[in-house]
């Protein structure tokens, strides 16, 4: 799924902060815990 790796190479460029992750793709913070649930990501 492209959405899954978008949101894993964030994580990883952004060393797990996922506040800038969001930022990064312009999704709200809340938004993104629901997609990490949803794919079962962890931040690393």
């Amino acid at each position: 799924m492209a959405e899954k790796e978008v949101i894993t190479r964030a994580i990883q460029e952004q060393n797990g902060n996922l506040t800038r992750v969001a930022k990064q793709l312009n999704i709200a913070k809340s938004t993104l815990y629901i997609k990490l649930r949803k794919y079962g990501l962890q931040r690393s």
